[in-house]
This record gives structure tokens, C-alpha cells and sequence, in this order.
């Protein structure tokens, strides 16, 4: 009968980090179960939409192609649950399509996005 509070307990710390992270100052959370959408600005930059409307700039490293023409993206934050912040050296997954492989694109960097900041070139 006690394994029950244990459990909220635990489930209440595994997400204290998550928590504390995404009120740290300058620092912005994108969850990795709070993605709604996205646009591709080129193989090296999305802009990434979450539930609530807030907007991020989803800096890739190099090595992925032809984003533009995927309808599916995953994102995968190593945090080991939902409530992660994605950030540096997590990973936007790209499902197979017309015979390429699928790809593993590399995050480098999440902001705030901003949409006065000039756009990477295409």
C-alpha cells in the first residue's frame, strides 16, 4: 500500500530537472512532447512550433538533406521522458523517403525564435 506514494514521489523528481531547467534564465525549453509542428528553412535550420504556439529556432549540424520534403519529423531529447528539454546533441529523427535512407539530424543549438533575426539562407 505504500509503493503508491513512492511512485508519485518519484514521478514528482524525474521531472524537478525538466522543471528547473525551462525556468532558468536565458535559457528556453522546447519539450520533446509539446512539438506541434514545424517549417524547414533549409537542411540546417527549423522553425519548430509547440502546443501552446511558442515558437523556437532549431539549429541542425551538417549532414542532413532534403528536410524540406519530409511530412514527418521526430524528435528525440535523451532525457529519458516527455517532459525532457530537447537541446545540443539531441536529435531530430527523418523517416525514410523515395529510397534515401532515414537520417539522424544532430541539434546544435534551440532559441527563442525570433522573427526580425535574418533568415539562414536557403
Amino acid at each position: 500500500m505504500k509503493i503508491a506514494p513512492l511512485c508519485a514521489v518519484l514521478a514528482f523528481s524525474l521531472s524537478m530537472p525538466a522543471l528547473a531547467q525551462s525556468t532558468q534564465p536565458g535559457k528556453v525549453c522546447l519539450r520533446q512532447d509539446m512539438v506541434y509542428g514545424w517549417d524547414v528553412v533549409n537542411d540546417r535550420t527549423l522553425v519548430v512550433t509547440n502546443r501552446l504556439g511558442k515558437k523556437f529556432t532549431v539549429a541542425l549540424r551538417p549532414g542532413c538533406f532534403n528536410l524540406k520534403f519530409n511530412e514527418r519529423l521526430g524528435f528525440k531529447a535523451f532525457g529519458g521522458s516527455g517532459l525532457s528539454c530537447l537541446g545540443p546533441d539531441d536529435y531530430v529523427l527523418v523517416p525514410p523517403s523515395a529510397g534515401q535512407p532515414p537520417q539522424r539530424c544532430f541539434i546544435s543549438n534551440i532559441q527563442a525564435y525570433n522573427a526580425n533575426a535574418a533568415t539562414p539562407s536557403k
